[in-house]
């Protein structure tokens, strides 16, 4: 297969050699060490070739090479159809300022380094045209491409809130100035049931954006609207509202072990185990806990990498935890099962997630079930309770807010940092964990 393709791209060069000309192929000369190859655009000129690479890299058997495509069936990208879109959209512009060069008689003497250059030149000038929805579609893709579909919804949430409250309209990063996110706040928080951290969760994702932006060379930074210092005055500046603090207390954690209302509908089985059994985990959030597999379990440890901040956790699995995992049969399960029922299409990542959402959303819903039974304020009870929740019974147990600190994960002790890796074991924690949960 990869001679044949080599053979067809040699024969397509041969013949397009007395004229300027721009395909998009597989640069099977790259692998990676992920076992895939990078997708360039080739650039042939007076028998000379040079590429350009697309930003995208797939497997050898996931490139149609007649079609010269990435094939449906690929799976480690988003979606197929908006990425082979992206790579026909930029590969037509390519063609597009060759075939000006050309036509100015300015590809005569020019090496393919020059041609080169004078290409990403024009690509260059082409970003500062896209607008912030173009480049969010884009960061969006890419995203997805490198499995990080978290911040690809964040941004996806962030792009809908700037259209919905721009009637619908897209805009340039030079227009995107303070005045005009201060027209889409007061927008937004005219609606009576919007609230200043809803938007700031929005506007953080923007600013992201807009960072990612001057960072690729997509606008200026000139133009950055948002306030980075004090003296920032006519920056635009996000605001959020205090919360109350959301957690509850050992008592409440020993009333709702022995809720046993309602345990013939399993949604309400599963409501209360995921809640457990992420505050037994020091308030593992849905998606982890989704994520687990029977390989994660090694020396009567729970070992994982948090998802948001990529932190190495381990564990010790106690026998409360371990008789959740044994309502889900964990025994039975072979290394590379998933220990709860969440993940229902594990071939598609975007239904991955989706299915993590579901759960949790069922979960959050069944919660206020329960804890309307407890005659809790059920507007409170939500899985990310649990993790406030082992961060305070803590603090009042007396334990080192360092120990607390370390096994959230959290860096908010800066200055400590160093010191608290080289003081805090899993051996503290461990204790910490028997103390909290009891």
């Amino acid at each position: 297969m990869q001679i044949a393709c080599k053979l067809l791209i040699i024969a397509l060069e041969f013949y397009l050699f007395i004229m300027a000309t721009i395909y998009t192929l597989l640069d099977t000369r790259r692998e990676k060490q992920d076992g895939t190859y990078p997708v360039v655009f080739r650039v042939v000129h007076s028998r000379l070739a040079t590429t350009i690479n697309s930003g995208y890299s797939v497997k050898e058997k996931d490139w149609d090479a007649v079609k010269l495509k990435i094939k449906s069936s690929c799976r480690n990208l988003g979606s197929i159809i908006q990425v082979n879109a992206d790579i026909k959209s930029r590969e037509a512009k390519l063609s597009g300022e060759l075939s000006l060069l050309e036509r100015s008689s300015q590809l005569e003497d020019i090496t393919t380094s020059q041609l080169r250059k004078k290409l990403l030149g024009k690509e260059k000038e082409n970003k500062l045209k896209l607008s912030f929805g173009e480049f969010a579609r884009q960061s969006i893709s890419g995203l997805k491409t490198e499995k990080r579909l978290g911040t690809a919804k964040a941004y996806n949430d962030a792009l809908s809130f700037v259209l919905n409250y721009n009637d619908g309209k897209d805009v340039s990063f030079y227009q995107m100035d303070a005045a005009f996110l201060k027209k889409l706040e007061k927008r937004y928080m005219a609606k009576p049931n919007n609230h200043y951290n809803g938007l700031a969760a929005y506007m953080r994702a923007v600013r992201a954006m807009f960072n990612k932006a001057i960072v690729d060379g997509y606008t200026k930074n000139e133009y950055y609207p948002f306030r980075r210092n004090v003296q920032d005055n006519d920056k635009y500046r996000i605001r959020k509202e205090k919360t109350s603090k959301r957690a509850v207390s050992k008592e409440f954690i020993q009333k709702f072990e022995q809720y046993d209302k309602n345990m013939e509908n399993k949604m309400y089985v599963d409501a209360k185990n995921y809640f457990l059994f992420s505050f037994y985990m020091r308030g593992m959030n849905m998606r982890d806990i989704a994520l687990l597999k029977k390989r994660n379990i090694v020396n009567k440890h729970i070992e994982y990498r948090r998802s948001k901040t990529a932190k190495t956790y381990k564990i010790f699995l106690n026998d409360k935890a371990r008789e959740i995992l044994n309502y889900y049969g964990y025994e039975e399960k072979s290394k590379n099962h998933y220990l709860f029922p969440i993940i229902k299409r594990p071939f598609d990542l975007e239904l991955m997630i989706k299915d993590v959402q579901n759960a949790l959303s069922n979960t959050n819903k069944y919660l206020k079930h329960i804890a309307k039974d407890m005659d809790f304020d059920e507007k409170n009870l939500t899985t990310y309770v649990s993790r406030h929740s082992w961060a305070t019974i803590a603090d009042k147990a007396g334990i080192d807010r360092r120990i607390i600190s370390q096994g959230l994960g959290h860096q908010d002790l800066r200055t400590t940092d160093i010191y608290i890796d080289d003081i805090v074991h899993d051996d503290v924690l461990s204790e910490a964990d028997k103390i909290i949960i009891g």
